[in-house]
């Protein structure tokens, strides 16, 4: 019996990989930990949302429904709302769903996880009336819902244009909108993007233009500097940015605000892919980890391929393209001529772009007395203090604090700890192992699995509720 290609991830990149596998004839499996396919990008409206308001939202439909289809080809079996929790053995993948556990022989393995939102805390920025760009986009896209009263969206790079233009189009009150980049580095940043990738400038420029017709009152160079409020957001304090990447507070102002949606970019989800042993590299233009990949998007274990926002941040774009070359490096056939130089052109700009939005120092807000780890609710202070800093090793420091050991694994704070502790991020021994179970679980689902145990060592076994 042939073993199929197990595709981890159902956004653009990981449909689009298994459109052109099952096309082909391969035996396909699609694994999303999401109720429904589509990923961030293509999240799916609710019915009641008037989709006709805005024309990008309808072709946006119109192009997922069509990705959609190969749901329903046959040799194609999607498993939703399931999570991929272990790697116990050579391109074998242990998952759990919603009433069932088990494990996949592959014959590849593709992994289209996307990425995850960067973090940077303030003081303040715990209270609530305080949402990440990301996680606003998701409620305005699958459930029609925006922030009420005054809102204010602050952060560096794409992500804050397209939040922000996306609430004013949903009838939110925007009073302000905060860049941290400097208007010369986004005005070079357009340039490259009149001949690489047109149709993206005029996205994005239209954007912006949207934003000033609404006078929201738009800034570059300022972020976010602290927040005040006693049960929830009341003010949002923004400062320009200093040349050591901190807001000058002498000339910090004050806006009263009842919502603040803040967002400084994304890194790619890397959990996975150091699951399957992949090896990981720094990234300068994203100032983060990423997989190592060849030409055909090959990770550094034979069979394991790395796409999409999960291996470098590139947009749908590139992530739609990615699966394509990644498929046909799989079947072991030459992508087309087109394919590939529209690619390496998106690409391309891609990288400039990410160059465009990185700030000349790490941008660093907290105090103190500010919380970073939110799980243990560990301060900046307490860090700065612990005993592993000294070994420059963020597993060091995680020994000793608990830092990254609470229900997000890490997820939300170890980056911005190593940034904000000095640490050296591109040495890959600072950065903590990926352990079974990958995400939480629940205890009878693994109990459900009777051979769960190979698929991690004794000491490697973390279970939540």
């Amino acid at each position: 019996m042939s073993r199929p290609v197990v595709i981890i991830g159902a956004g653009p990149a990981g449909l689009s990989c298994a459109w052109e596998l099952a096309s082909a004839g391969r035996e396909v499996v699609l694994i999303d930990d999401n109720g429904m396919a589509g990923g961030q990008y293509f999240r799916q409206l609710p019915e009641t949302y008037q989709v006709s308001r805005d024309a990008r939202l309808l072709r946006d439909k119109a192009r997922f429904d069509e990705l959609a289809k190969v749901l329903t080809l046959p040799g194609v079996r999607y498993l939703s709302s399931t999570v991929v929790w272990g790697a116990p053995g050579n391109k074998t993948v242990a998952y759990a769903g919603p009433t069932s556990s088990g494990r996949i022989e592959a014959s590849a393995i593709v992994i289209a996880t996307g990425a995850q939102e960067k973090s940077l805390p303030f003081p303040g920025w715990t209270l609530p009336g305080i949402i990440s760009a990301g996680g606003c986009l998701n409620l305005a896209k699958a459930h029609g819902m925006v922030p009420t009263g005054r809102v204010v969206v602050a952060g560096n790079g794409p992500l804050v244009l397209v939040a922000a233009a996306t609430l004013i189009a949903a009838g939110a009150e925007v009073v302000g909108v905060v860049e941290a980049q400097s208007d010369i580095r986004l005005a070079s940043a357009a340039v490259s993007g009149l001949f690489a990738a047109p149709g993206v400038l005029r996205t994005g420029i239209g954007y912006r233009a949207r934003i000033m017709a609404a006078r929201a009152g738009f800034r570059t160079g300022w972020m976010v500097a602290g927040a005040r409020g006693k049960d929830r957001l009341t003010a949002v304090g923004i400062a320009p940015v200093g040349a050591d990447g901190r807001p000058r507070r002498d000339k910090q102002q004050w806006i009263e605000a009842d919502a603040l949606v803040v967002g400084y970019g994304l890194l790619p989800g890397t959990e996975t892919a150091r699951l399957f042993g992949c090896r990981t590299e720094h990234n300068p233009a994203l100032n983060g980890l990423v997989p190592w990949r060849d030409d055909t998007l090959r990770t550094s274990e034979e069979g394991i391929y790395a796409i999409g926002d999960g291996a470098g941040i590139g947009g749908v774009e590139v992530a739609l393209l990615e699966g394509r070359i990644a498929a046909h490096s799989i079947m072991g056939t030459r992508a087309p001529a087109s394919l590939a130089s529209r690619y390496r052109r998106l690409d391309g700009y891609r990288r400039k772009l990410n160059l465009a939005y990185r700030m000349p120092q790490p941008l660093l807000a907290a105090t103190d007395d500010t919380i970073i780890c939110r799980c243990e609710e560990l301060t900046l202070g307490r860090l700065l203090a612990d005993p592993g800093r000294g070994r420059n090793s963020l597993n060091a420091v995680k020994t000793s604090s608990r830092l990254g050991m609470g229900r997000c694994q890490g997820r939300n704070c170890l980056h911005v700890a190593s940034s904000l502790l000095g640490l050296a991020t591109d040495d890959l021994t600072t950065h903590p192992r990926a352990r079974p179970p990958l995400k939480p679980l629940a205890v009878g689902l693994l109990a459900a699995d009777k051979d769960a145990g190979s698929a991690m060592e004794p000491d490697e076994i973390t279970l939540s509720e």
